[in-house]
Parts: structure tokens; C-alpha cells; sequence
């Protein structure tokens, strides 16, 4: 054990140092967590709708008047929501790098509203603006360039953009205007020729695109880096890797979730939203034929919050003396652990630099993930098609993201028995070095 501290401390801590610290993955990570108010509402709606589609149609219920307008206006909602994520993506993204790059700068010009603006005018500028309807050819956007398709391009531009915004703009290439020039005014002005020369260049690099036998820059994104990278890591494997990497991280006292999630979100959210999407036009699970890494990773290995810890609460309570510590910690952390919050058991017990739970800690949360897999890949478990608001407590959670079916419970509850055999040992080790440790320094423990 004290080879394997020295080994991850020598080289995880430099790596999760470099992780924490870097602007575009921290503008990664914030701008797809920013999306989820968006598709918690979206996804949501989209199932009011089509369970109330469902049901009223086997009850004979037409769908007309006041009843009818509700139900479409649910299903308006699931449509805005959900089929506008990727405009979110880019403008979080370029609104949250504009923001980590002119942090602790003074002097700088860069303005986070306007780079975002150039970055979404940017992304619409290499949308293919022509459809064919019958013998006609309109004008208009596709929505598949502006929902969970779009969202890695979106990405990508937005990232890019607002880079060359702030490079632009806090260069000499920009238009003077003398000092007392109204504040709005001169960011108006400045940014004239950055829009100018960012527009352009979006703008050519779409006609080259088509040029090239693409139908659209999003295509050729998909074709050659989202496909290649779907193919290694969104997998089973790859869910095991974030998982251990992300307890490393936690054990060392490093907020694990934080930095992987920048690093793997982009890849694994669109699977998901397809899925959200897939149910919501469908009414069926069997129309989903993978396995979202997110829910898997998030909901099943994580009960309770990063390494499952919700069954070591628990075990903390039933085999902790009366008042002892470990009971104590128990009664802080149940009612946080029951929604999915683990820091006062992992800094208070502590989890972290601790090599009694360095084994449950990091490989619990891999054997629910694969137990999770498996289960879901046999159809015996329901897949998980709603993205919740995050303040159902634990088994509650499973019930709401399986479109509220029982199976995603059942299978949960399992797994949560599962880690109390798996903990326990650990726990008894535990709390015997705790008495030990306790009565060599005198103090008794009751």
C-alpha cells in the first residue's frame, strides 16, 4: 500500500494539478453542466407529453380543446428546450473560455457577453441555409444542427471563436476610439473587426467544406473526430477508467467529479439526450440500443455520491458504537449521502489518505458500474431516458430517470445491498484501528 500512495502521489497529483487548472477544460466542464436546467425541463416535458399522448389515446380521451393545449404545449416545451441545447453549448462554452481567459488580467478588453454573440453568429454562419422541399428550394435551418446533434461542433466553434475574439480584440488590430467614449459604445466599436475577421473565416471555411463533398462543417466533424472517439470512450471500458481515475482523484483529496467531467461530458451527454429524444418520439426503450456512460457512471456506480459511500454511511450508523465517532459521522452524513452529497463522510471520516478505504473507495463504484452494464445491456433493467432536476434522494432518482418504471429501482436497491456486503469488512478494519488508536492515546471510547 505505502508503493501504491507513493507511486499515485508522484503521478496523479501533477496530472489533477495540470486537470483543475486548465481554462478549456474548466470552460468545458461549466458550459455542460450549464446545460442541464435545459434538458432537466426538456426532458421532463417530453415525457408528460408523450405518457399523456399514450394514455389519453388508450382511454379513448381525444386530445382537443383545453386538454389538447396543455399536452402541446408540454410537447412545445420538450421541442425548445431539448431541440436548442446545442445553441447552449456554444454560447456557454465561448461565454466560460472568454471568462477563464481574462481571468486575473487587468486591462483586458476581452467582454464574455460579446464573444459569445460572434461565437453563435460564427456557428449559425457554417449551417448549410438551403433545404429542398419537393421541386422547391427554401430557405432555412434543420433543427438537428441546433439540438444534441450540434452540440460537439457547437462546442468546437464556440471554443475556437471566442478564442480568436480574445486574441483579436486585446491586439492592435481594433478600432481607437478616444477615452470617454461611453463604455458600450467602445466594446461595440472594438469589436467591429474581430466579428469581421471571425465571421469570415467561419464563413470560408463552410464553402471549403462543401467543396470537399461535405454536406455541412458539423458532418465532417462527426465523420472524423466524434465517431472515432465515440468508438473508445463511451464504452464499458471507458466508464471504468473515468471511474477509477475520478476516485484516484477523490482520494487525494481532489474534487474528482469536477475535473472529469470537463474532459468526458462532451463525448457522453449527446448519447444521453439521444436517448431522452429516442423515448420521448417513440414511447419505447427497445428503440435504444446503447448504454449512456453518463447514468451509468453517475446513478448506479455512485449511490450516494462519489465511491457509493451511501451503504458506508449506513454501516458507519449500524456497527458504530454509541456515541463513537464513527456513529457520529454516520448521523452527519446520512441525510447528505441520501441526496447524492458525500464530502462530510470523505473528509470527516476521512476517505481521503486513508488506505483501510482506499479499496471500496475506488473499486465499489467499478462493480456497480459493471453489474449496471450487464443488467441493462439483457433488458432486465429499463435504460435511463429522463434527466432529473438532481434533488430526488437516492432509489427515488432511478424511479424518475427510468420514466418512472420500477426496474432501475430494483436494480439499484441490488447493488446498494451489494456494497453493504462489500464495505463491511472495510468498516469492521475501520473501527477497530479507530478504538485501537484511541485507547493508546487514552481516551475511551464508550
Amino acid at each position: 500500500m505505502k508503493y501504491i500512495m507513493t507511486f499515485l502521489e508522484k503521478y496523479l497529483m501533477p496530472f489533477s494539478d495540470k486537470i483543475t487548472s486548465n481554462k478549456l477544460l474548466n470552460a468545458i466542464k461549466d458550459a455542460c453542466i450549464l446545460t442541464t436546467p435545459f434538458t432537466v425541463v426538456g426532458s421532463l416535458a417530453g415525457l408528460v407529453s408523450q405518457q399523456a399522448t399514450y394514455w389519453f389515446g388508450q382511454w379513448g380521451i381525444p386530445l382537443e380543446g383545453i386538454l389538447g393545449s396543455v399536452v402541446h404545449a408540454f410537447s412545445n416545451i420538450n421541442t425548445v428546450a431539448m431541440g436548442l441545447i446545442g445553441i447552449v453549448v456554444v454560447l456557454a462554452s465561448s461565454y466560460n473560455y472568454a471568462t477563464q481567459l481574462r481571468m486575473g488580467k487587468e486591462g483586458d478588453k476581452c467582454v464574455p457577453l460579446v464573444a459569445s454573440i460572434v461565437s453563435l453568429i460564427a456557428y449559425i454562419a457554417t449551417i448549410p441555409n438551403a433545404l429542398q422541399v419537393g421541386d422547391n428550394t427554401i430557405t432555412a435551418f434543420q433543427i438537428n444542427f441546433f439540438n444534441y446533434e450540434g452540440m460537439f461542433a457547437g462546442m468546437i466553434i464556440g471554443l475556437l471563436s471566442s478564442y480568436m475574439y480574445y486574441r483579436l480584440i486585446n491586439s492592435n488590430f481594433t478600432i481607437k476610439l478616444p477615452g470617454q467614449v461611453p463604455p458600450m459604445v467602445l466594446n461595440s466599436f472594438m469589436s467591429i473587426i474581430p466579428f469581421l475577421v471571425i465571421i469570415t473565416v467561419f464563413s470560408v471555411v463552410k464553402e471549403v467544406v462543401l467543396l470537399a463533398g461535405f454536406e455541412s462543417l458539423q458532418q465532417l466533424i462527426t465523420q472524423f473526430i466524434i465517431s472515432p472517439l465515440n468508438g473508445i470512450g463511451t464504452g464499458l471500458p471507458a466508464v471504468i477508467i473515468v471511474i477509477i481515475i475520478m476516485q484516484l482523484l477523490w482520494f487525494f483529496g481532489v474534487h474528482g467529479f469536477s475535473i472529469m467531467w470537463g474532459l468526458i461530458s462532451v463525448l457522453w451527454m449527446p448519447i444521453f439526450y439521444e436517448h431522452i429524444q429516442l423515448y420521448v418520439e417513440t414511447g419505447s426503450f427497445a428503440a435504444i440500443k446503447e448504454i449512456a456512460p453518463n447514468t451509468l457512471c453517475n446513478v448506479y456506480a455512485m449511490i450516494g455520491g462519489s465511491g457509493s459511500t451511501l451503504a458506508l454511511v449506513v454501516l458507519l450508523l449500524v456497527l458504530g458504537k454509541k456515541g463513537s465517532a464513527e456513529r457520529s459521522i454516520g448521523k452527519v452524513a446520512i441525510i447528505p449521502g441520501l441526496f447524492g452529497i458525500n464530502e462530510p463522510v470523505t473528509f470527516g471520516l476521512p476517505i481521503v489518505f486513508n488506505p483501510i478505504m482506499f479499496l471500496p473507495f475506488v473499486f465499489v463504484p467499478v462493480i456497480n458500474a459493471i453489474v449496471g452494464y450487464v443488467a441493462t445491456a439483457a433488458g432486465w433493467v429499463n435504460h435511463l431516458v429522463v434527466l432529473n432536476s438532481g434533488v430526488e434522494p437516492v432509489f427515488a432518482n432511478a424511479w424518475v430517470l427510468g420514466a418512472f418504471t420500477i426496474s432501475p429501482v430494483i436494480l439499484m436497491v441490488a447493488l446498494f445491498a451489494l456494497d453493504l456486503v462489500l464495505y463491511y469488512p472495510f468498516v469492521k478494519l475501520q473501527i477497530k484501528q479507530n478504538s485501537e488508536t484511541a485507547e493508546n492515546v487514552g481516551v475511551t471510547v464508550e
